[in-house]
């Protein structure tokens, strides 16, 4: 319909065009029901001073005791310089 996606290096479903990147815990939140959420920042390049941070949610599930539900809480473009990328980036690829 309008052509193939975009590949905004974070969008398409196989994985960013610069790698998956570990994930780094940023604490811990109470979703709206009360349930336990570990919070986690993925921080992927996009050019050489930016990098995208994807922030998630992993939270218990009530329907099903022993899972848990993944949400994304948010995306944002932060400096490089303040991203859990180490310089030498290829080595925190996963």
């Amino acid at each position: 319909m309008g052509g193939p996606p975009s590949d905004d290096g974070v969008s398409l479903a196989t994985g960013s065009r610069n790698g998956n990147f570990t994930a780094e815990p940023a604490g811990e939140m109470r979703d709206a029901s009360g349930e336990r959420c570990v919070v986690f920042d993925w921080d992927r390049p996009l050019t050489g001073d930016l990098a995208v941070r994807l922030r998630s949610a992993s939270c218990e599930s009530r329907q099903h005791p022993g899972w848990m539900a993944g949400t994304e809480l948010s995306r944002t473009v932060i400096p490089r310089s303040q991203s859990n990328l180490r310089d030498g980036a290829d080595d925190a690829r996963r």
